[in-house]
């Protein structure tokens, strides 16, 4: 026989108010999204190393990552708005190796570049790499070197002031006497706009994002700043075949607000480093001329103090110059 139990008005409000207040328990429940801030332009190293990782890292850390794009003061802006953030885990940032020298070659800038972050993976590397324009009459690393000396103030691209572009050139400048002429742009997709526009000279790059340019001939590649010459361009050489020692590649890292509570810092670092070793992902950089790294929270403070050094000896010797 089957019972009916009969709800009195009053009784039956309870019950909605309390399955209301469950629904939205559950609702406020849900993980906050990220936001992964990328402090260039589309098209460039940064941008490209969030693409490939985003989605990987939200499913490891179970949120959603939404990657903004804010170019602006050779990746400072974005930097500034990390450093505002709330230290919770809900904003981060992809850093590029600009980081190391915008306190040297920006005034006022509104943090510590060495105590404000917390920077937890050098995730990647790419080899820079020297190329000219297509109808530039040159064709070598000695026939460049010749054009440049005949036609001091010849222009050349990078990404920033104190980009691994810039600080590349510069060191090619000194160590060959050069005169040249820095047009500094918002990332290296609009440089490269400029470069194929033949409204610049040169520049210097990540390969990961002059290579389609390079295999389509838009570009002439000259050499390779790598230790040994890329398995995607065999017969480019080395920029140490020339000028040894001459190497500073670009590098993306994985930064946050620094004051991250231990449980949230730990499970990011930990999701970023099981990210890294993921095969397919691997294969993803290394396609796109990208060296995995995924170091320690302390080999990437390391180098960043290392190229902070390098380019302060650069601005010492007035190779690079402050504005």
């Amino acid at each position: 026989m089957e019972t009916k139990m009969k709800l009195n008005p009053r009784t039956f409000g309870a019950l909605l108010i309390a399955s209301c207040i469950g629904v939205t328990s559950t609702i406020g429940a849900q993980p906050m999204p990220i936001r992964l801030l990328v402090p260039f332009a589309p098209g460039g190293a940064v941008d490209q190393t969030a693409r490939t990782i985003s989605n990987a890292l939200g499913e490891k850390l179970g949120q959603t990552i939404v990657v903004e794009n804010k170019p602006g003061a050779g990746g400072s802006l974005a930097a500034a708005e990390l450093v505002r953030a709330k230290p919770d885990g809900t904003t981060l940032m992809l850093t590029l190796d600009t980081q190391a020298g915008n306190h040297q070659t920006i005034k006022g800038l509104r943090y510590d570049t060495f105590k404000s972050f917390d920077y937890l993976n050098l995730m990647v590397t790419t080899p820079q790499i020297l190329v000219v324009r297509q109808d530039l009459p040159v064709k070598n690393f000695e026939g460049l070197i010749t054009y440049l000396r005949s036609h001091p103030g010849a222009t050349y691209g990078t990404s920033g002031i104190a980009s691994a572009g810039h600080v590349n050139s510069a060191q090619m400048a000194l160590a060959r006497k050069l005169q040249t002429t820095h047009v500094p742009y918002k990332g290296a997709a609009p440089m490269i706009v400029d470069l194929l526009g033949g409204h610049i000279d040169f520049a210097f790059a990540g390969v990961s994002v002059l290579l389609p340019h390079i295999n389509s001939g838009k570009v002439r590649a000259i050499a390779v700043g790598s230790s040994k010459r890329s398995g995607l361009l065999p017969d480019i050489p080395t920029l140490s075949e020339f000028i040894p020692g001459l190497e500073y590649p670009t590098w993306v890292g994985l930064s946050a607000p620094i004051g991250m509570p231990p449980e949230v810092r730990n499970k990011i670092i930990k999701a970023t480093q099981e990210v890294l070793r993921d095969p397919e992902i691997v294969k993803r950089f290394s396609e796109n001329a990208f060296d995995v790294v995924n170091s320690t929270p302390e080999l990437f403070a390391a180098r960043l103090k290392k190229d902070s050094d390098i380019l302060g000896e650069l601005i010492r010797q007035k190779v690079i110059s402050i504005d």
